[in-house]
């Protein structure tokens, strides 16, 4: 008897529109389901993207790419609006028979794109699943080594997606790592970091992964006199605001920054330069008058 596979679906019809879209812990299942109710014209053909691992396949993410293809039509599903609106509690509805996904320690599929045909048959690949560590395994250390044999665990997946993930540097709890390929700008990547990757390391290491962060080119040096070279570059645009900043001190990951000007003005330093340096941990300010 074959797996039940989790992931998204979508369902067109003879004319190639979109009719519904939904996640479900079994795709072959629940496509057969809305093949049954609506028949073989509006559910001609199907999109599935399913998940073998099982840390990126939450109900979250799965809720989130299904969420994510709708928006990308441009318009709600036919069908999806049909059964929306038979719900008295304007909550999602969908054939009795597709079950909706929860939280769940079981092996199941990676993202990849596979095509199910008339008959309903997902095309999937067998295999085991990943990240269902046990809550009271001990934890590991958190190393460089040890982190990078963790990602092992979910770089055949991104590879098979034509991604990678690169561990570029741990500091005082966060792990900054470079999504490469297909994974880096993939519109489901911040997806994939949180709910996947982070995940993932919390489990392997516990507390000492304080957060996961992603980088897009060459990691910067954080320094006071980096970090302070950097505001210099933005000096001109923070005074024609009204504002002035200057670093303070930089311990430990936490930089402690001496403003005056606007409290939006310095949100929106602080959060420019944790962008750019992700190992910056927090960042205080210090406001003058």
């Amino acid at each position: 008897r074959k797996e039940a596979v989790a992931g998204v679906f979508a369902i067109y019809d003879v004319d190639g529109v979109c009719q519904y879209v939904d996640y479900a812990r079994n795709v072959e299942q629940a496509v057969r389901a809305v093949r049954g109710r609506v028949g073989a014209q509006r559910a001609a053909w199907t999109r599935v993207m399913a998940f073998r691992n099982a840390a990126m396949a939450t109900k979250d993410i799965l809720a989130s790419e299904a969420r994510r293809w709708r928006e990308a039509l441009g318009t709600t599903p036919a069908l999806n609006a049909e059964w929306d609106a038979e719900d008295e509690d304007d909550t999602k509805s969908a054939p009795a028979s597709v079950e909706t996904i929860e939280p769940s320690k079981e092996p199941v599929v990676s993202p990849f794109a596979a095509n199910v045909g008339a008959d309903g048959e997902a095309k999937v690949t067998e295999g085991d699943g990943v990240g269902s560590e046990d809550a009271d395994a001990p934890k590991l250390e958190l190393t460089m080594e040890n982190v990078d044999k963790a990602l092992d665990e979910v770089r055949p997946y991104l590879i098979a997606d034509g991604g990678n993930v690169e561990l570029m540097s741990i500091e005082n709890g966060i792990v900054v790592v470079r999504l490469n390929g297909a994974c880096g700008s993939c519109a489901s990547s911040s997806a994939t970091m949180k709910g996947g990757i982070e995940k993932l390391l919390k489990q392997k290491f516990g507390d000492a992964v304080e957060e996961v962060c992603n980088v897009s080119g060459e990691l910067e040096e954080m320094s006071v006199e980096t970090i302070e070279e950097y505001l210099g570059k933005l000096r001109n645009s923070i005074k024609s605001y009204g504002g002035e900043c200057k670093v303070l001190t930089l311990e430990r990951g936490v930089l402690l920054l001496e403003f005056k000007g606007p409290q939006a003005l310095a949100f929106s330093i602080a959060e420019s330069i944790k962008k750019k340096f992700p190992l910056v941990r927090e960042c205080k300010i210090k406001q003058i008058a």
